[in-house]
C-alpha cells in the first residue's frame, strides 16, 4: 500500500471506532406484534413502519404472533440479536404476563429495553342493538334485572379488566366469553351471540356509524372527536374506571442505550408525518412519540396495576 493509502486508512480507522452501533444500517428491522392482523394494533404499527421505512431507509416487517395474551409474541424474540433490529409491539396489558403464566417469557416487561411509547388507544363501550339500552345506566339496569343471562366479548387483559370493573362499578352480573383475537370477537358481538364489549374504538365504531352496534360511552378523560355525540364513562356515572391502554415499541435486554435512542427517535419523527396521524387518529390512538424514560415509567407504574387486578379478582395462571 502507498504512502496516500496507508494515511487514508489511519485517518479513517479512529471514525470507525468511535461511530455509534447502529446508527447507519441498511438491516430490516422485524416488529413482533402481540395481535393478530386488521385489529387497531396492526393497523397502528403498519402506518408506523412505513413511515419508519421512509424515513430511516430500512424495510419493516411487520410480523403478526397473536395468542396466550402476548406470550407468543413475547417468546418470537427468543434467541434474536440485541441489536434494535427486532422489536417487540407491546401492550399495556402484557405487563401481566408473568403473573398470568406458570411459565412466562420474562420475569418483568422492565427486563426489556424501552424504546419508545407510541400512542394510547380509546377504548368504548359497544353493546348489541338487541340490547333495550341507549345509555350505560340502562345497560347496567337491564344487566342487574337479568343476571348471567348476557354476555361479554374480552379479547385481552385490558378488555377483561374494562368489563368487570364495569359490572363491578354497576353491581351487576353478565358471562365473559373470552376471544383469541378482537375481529372474533367484534364477529359475535355483530351477530349477537354476545351482547356487549368494551374494546378500542377503532374496532367498532365503522359498525356504529352503520347502525349495526351501539356506542354507549368512551373511556377517556374528555369525548372523541370521532363521535363527540358519545359521552364518557365519567360523564354516565361510572368515573373509577380507568384502564391503561398504552402501545409501545422495546428491544431486547442489553440493546445500546444508543441504538433505542436513535429508534425512539425515529419513531417521534414518525408521529409527525401528518398521513401516520391521520391513520391512528382515525382508530382512535392518541399519540405520544414518547422516549425510553415515559415508557420506563409507564410499565413500571401498571404492572402493579395488573398486579393488584390479577390478585383481587384471583385470575388463574394458564
Amino acid at each position: 500500500m502507498n504512502k496516500l493509502g496507508m494515511l487514508l486508512l489511519t485517518c479513517l480507522i479512529p471514525f470507525a471506532a468511535i461511530a455509534p452501533a447502529g446508527a447507519q444500517t441498511s438491516q430490516p428491522i422485524r416488529i413482533v406484534l402481540p395481535t393478530g392482523a386488521g385489529g387497531p394494533s396492526d393497523t397502528a404499527a403498519r402506518a408506523l413502519g412505513q413511515a419508519l421505512s421512509r424515513s430511516t431507509g430500512r424495510t419493516v416487517v411487520i410480523d403478526n404472533r397473536p395468542g396466550a395474551s402476548g406470550t407468543l409474541a413475547a417468546q418470537a424474540l427468543a434467541g434474536v440479536p440485541a441489536d434494535g433490529s427486532v422489536l417487540l409491539w407491546g401492550i399495556a396489558s402484557m405487563a401481566a404476563i408473568p403473573m398470568l403464566q406458570k411459565s412466562p417469557p420474562f420475569a418483568s416487561l422492565a427486563e426489556y429495553a424501552p424504546v419508545s411509547l407510541v400512542a394510547v388507544s380509546t377504548f368504548a363501550l359497544f353493546v348489541h342493538p338487541s340490547v333495550p339500552a341507549r345509555s350505560v345506566a340502562e345497560l347496567v339496569a337491564h344487566l342487574k334485572a337479568n343476571p348471567d343471562k348476557l354476555s361479554y366479548a374480552s379479547a385481552s387483559l385490558g378488555e377483561y379488566l374494562a368489563g368487570l370493573s364495569l359490572l363491578r362499578a354497576g353491581g351487576a352480573k353478565a358471562v365473559r366469553v373470552p376471544y383469541r383475537a378482537a375481529p372474533q370477537a367484534l364477529q359475535d358481538l355483530l351477530a349477537g351471540r354476545v351482547q356487549f364489549h368494551i374494546a378500542p374504538i377503532g374496532l367498532g365504531l365503522p359498525h356504529a356509524r352503520d347502525g349495526k352496534l351501539r356506542m354507549l360511552a368512551v373511556l377517556a378523560s374528555e369525548r372523541t372527536p370521532l363521535a363527540p355525540e358519545v359521552p364518557t364513562l365519567a360523564e354516565s356515572g361510572f368515573a373509577q374506571i380507568s384502564v391503561p391502554t398504552w402501545q409501545a415499541l422495546l428491544a431486547l435486554a442489553g440493546t445500546p442505550p444508543a441504538v433505542a435512542e436513535r429508534l425512539a427517535r425515529d419513531v417521534e419523527a414518525a408521529l409527525r408525518d401528518p398521513g401516520v396521524r391521520g391513520q391512528l387518529e382515525q382508530i382512535g390512538m392518541q399519540l405520544r412519540g414518547q422516549g425510553p424514560a415515559a415508557l420506563a415509567a409507564a410499565i413500571e407504574r401498571d404492572t402493579e396495576t395488573w398486579r393488584s387486578f390479577v390478585r383481587e379478582n384471583e385470575v388463574p395462571q394458564e
